[in-house]
């Protein structure tokens, strides 16, 4: 019998419905039992997102020792989604072994954050979600 070797397999991953669809897309036809799963977020400290949240956010109303409060400066959210991403991609693919990277941007452009960290990594097969609009999905 014949075994296939394992891939390290990267899906660039964000809160976006389309980075949700190209993990989707990777558990369902891109994964075989053996291979590695990467999930890299590239996170963007100076995005305007992130400035106009913490900006609206309020001081909770629970206490500061309660399990759901977060420390201050921390963002909730990348955690959330990349804690609920890796724990979907468990449950589907419980033989698969799920890993986050995170990196930021540091001015370099998201491209070439992602190339190179698909080389650091020995990465061999990159999936990445794509936002289309109506016609270009009509028109193919």
């Amino acid at each position: 019998m014949v075994v296939a070797p394992s891939r390290n397999v990267m899906v660039v991953v964000d809160p976006t419905p389309q980075s949700a669809a190209a993990l989707q897309y990777a558990l369902s036809h891109a994964l075989v039992q053996r291979d590695k799963l990467i999930l890299l977020h590239i996170e963007n400290p100076i995005s305007w997102k992130s400035t106009i949240s913490t900006f609206l956010r309020r001081p909770s109303l629970s206490s500061p020792t309660s399990p759901n409060s977060i420390p201050e400066g921390a963002s909730d959210t990348d955690t959330d989604f990349l804690d609920q991403m890796k724990r979907s991609c468990e449950i589907a693919q419980p033989k698969i072994d799920v890993r986050v990277e995170k990196t930021d941007m540091d001015g370099r452009d998201k491209a070439n954050i992602i190339l190179s960290k698909s080389k650091a990594l020995g990465i061999d097969l990159i999936i990445i979600g794509q936002k289309r609009s109506l016609s270009s999905a009509i028109l193919g």
